[in-house]
């Protein structure tokens, strides 16, 4: 059981795989963006039925499904969301999407709690994030302004290292082993690793 989504980290990589700029981290810092909600799917792949002598006599049930995280994102600094969609930066401070936009390769740490209170680590080892739509909707004078979180979605991929960690979608764990704990946040966040400096596309 997970209780709570307190923050989400990520971090963007360059086109040879290396981090590119020090990692993004969305936990409800004023004007700093919000976490609202993450729903993971793709866990499981669709079991196919194999028959023989007249029964089912195997089940194919090996790997993932497609796995994907559906999140709910409030007020994410608009630089930050440039940088994570692809969007091109021209040096006006007007951003551009279109035919060449192309969303980095970027890795992703969500953080809740488990039901007693320990850190509930949940991490995808690489993936791209995408937003589909913008939306705009006239104000109300007689109500008050409360604002909606935009609808973010990760589509993740195995992992390419040459470690544990080769083949995996997701990392995750729930407890309070501060060294388990270090270890997942470097698999994912590659916390040890030099990075390039953290510069938008241009166009």
């Amino acid at each position: 059981m997970l209780v709570g989504f307190k923050r989400l980290t990520t971090q963007i990589f360059d086109n040879d795989g290396k981090p590119k700029g020090d990692p993004i981290v969305i936990e409800g810092k004023q004007n700093k963006g919000a976490t609202t909600k993450a729903d993971i799917s793709g866990l499981s792949k669709d079991p196919t039925k194999v028959a023989g002598s007249d029964i089912t006599y195997y089940i194919s049930r090996t790997g993932v499904g497609d796995v994907k995280a559906d999140l709910g994102l409030l007020d994410v600094p608009e630089d930050e969301a440039d940088l994570l969609l692809g969007w091109l930066a021209s040096e006006s401070g007007i951003s551009y999407l279109g035919e060449a936009t192309e969303a980095p390769y970027a890795s992703m740490l969500l953080e809740s709690s488990d039901g007693h209170g320990n850190v509930a680590l949940l991490g995808f080892f690489r993936g791209t994030f995408s937003r589909d739509k913008v939306s705009m909707e006239s104000l109300d004078p007689a109500e008050t302004f409360k604002p909606e979180a935009d609808d973010w979605s990760y589509s993740a991929m195995a992992s390419d290292a040459e470690d544990e960690t080769k083949g995996q979608y997701i990392g995750k764990y729930a407890g309070a082993d501060e060294e388990a704990i270090t270890k997942l946040r470097e698999q994912i966040l590659h916390t040890s690793e030099t990075t390039t400096e953290p510069t938008a596309p241009t166009a």
